[in-house]
């Protein structure tokens, strides 16, 4: 019988190999296994929306998912005035980019534990300090 999750709930995703059903549908990849997150939305279609937490993807994906979040910040604030950029707040200038998954209810299951948070790789703080210097070379 399968857990009746609801809206909010913690969960992870199964891990297993995807079938050819599952290409088919979209509803499952592979890669998805193990991630955790918490139910946005719940379908009559047996589908759920998950809120995944970052810290659980692998990092590949983290990776990818980080670089489109930069890009986007940057085209965000390249489209300022320099006077609106200088009246932005450190919490107004943070920008989140949440990962959503679409994912059958039958491939979630309830966490063992909560993901530790990832590492960051050498990658992952070098990109961090080009991020630090081109903000702080565009106030000058």
């Amino acid at each position: 019988m399968a857990i009746a999750f609801k809206e909010g709930d913690l969960v992870q995703i199964k891990t297993r190999e995807a079938t050819a059903e599952d290409v088919k549908s979209g509803l499952y990849y592979g890669y998805f296994g193990g991630v955790q997150g918490a139910i946005q939305k719940i379908y009559a279609t047996g589908e759920a929306a998950i809120d995944a937490n970052l810290d659980s993807l692998a990092e590949e994906v983290a990776r990818r998912h980080e670089e489109m979040r930069l890009a986007m910040q940057n085209k965000w604030l390249d489209g300022l005035s320099e006077e609106a950029k200088n009246r932005l707040t450190p919490q107004e200038r943070a920008f989140t980019l949440r990962y959503n998954i679409l994912v059958g209810q039958d491939d979630l299951e309830v966490p063992n534990a909560i993901a530790e948070p990832r590492r960051l790789t050498s990658a992952d703080l070098e990109a961090r300090e080009a991020e630090e210097l081109a903000r702080r070379l565009s106030k000058n």
